[in-house]
């Protein structure tokens, strides 16, 4: 019986810890080393991506690329809903993401980043990022913002608002995707460009540096509970 007390003290220990770790801030990235795409899409119907083991900034990277012959809306990118990227980010305290870029081929006009509201009846927030990436070469990008920033100071900031987009605070207390697009002129459509992306790190106020978070699957986190339990009996054994 003795044991047993123990065993649920551990448990209930490691209940409190593992409460306590996913109540802080916390920075969430990917750098695609696997070759993996860990929720990441293509941004349209039109697009696809592929998870690179090798050639990112340094290691594995994301492709994007068109998926078809036709792509009428001249785009292509990335996009997320991973709940690790979305919701209230005011809430989680990000305040910064970055991110590095490739062009592997083609022309382009722009490439943004894109924070979309709520769900698909509602577009969102661009922050243009560059409108001239030199082919073949890595460009690190840092966007630094207050979610709970009015439309004035979030434009001023030169973020913009599209259409069928409320404010830029409600939107950011509720993002639907995070999205990296780029633009491709009329004239590139018959060699469509091709994207790189790497080192995407939405960065939390008070987190510090921390790895890159995929998402946690549950075998892993039953492993993690029984260890931290393991430690508390062990611990408790010892008072």
């Amino acid at each position: 019986m003795k044991g047993m007390n123990l065993l649920l003290a551990g448990l209930l220990s490691a209940g409190i810890s593992w409460c306590g770790l996913a109540g802080a801030a916390m920075d969430t990235s990917d750098n695609w080393d696997d070759g993996q795409l860990h929720g990441w899409t293509g941004n349209t119907a039109w697009t696809e991506v592929l998870g690179e083991a090798t050639g990112g900034n340094p290691g594995g990277y994301l492709r994007s690329r068109n998926s078809s012959a036709t792509n009428p809306s001249q785009t292509i990118g990335a996009m997320t809903r991973e709940s690790r990227y979305t919701g209230d980010f005011a809430a989680a305290g990000v305040q910064r993401i970055s991110v590095d870029l490739n062009l592997l081929s083609g022309q382009m006009t722009w490439v943004v980043l894109r924070l979309r509201y709520h769900d698909a009846t509602f577009n969102g927030w661009t922050y243009q990022l560059d409108t001239s990436l030199p082919v073949g070469q890595w460009r690190h990008y840092e966007v630094s913002f207050d979610p709970n920033w009015t439309d004035a100071q979030a434009i001023a900031a030169g973020w913009q608002q599209e259409s069928s987009t409320p404010s830029f605070q409600q939107t950011l207390s509720d993002v639907y995707t995070t999205e990296v697009r780029l633009l491709y002129p009329a004239s590139n459509v018959a060699a469509p460009p091709q994207l790189g992306i790497d080192n995407f790190r939405l960065h939390a106020v008070g987190a510090g540096t921390t790895a890159a978070v995929p998402v946690l699957g549950p075998a892993f986190l039953a492993a993690l509970v029984l260890g931290m339990a393991f430690i508390g009996y062990r611990r408790l054994r010892k008072a």
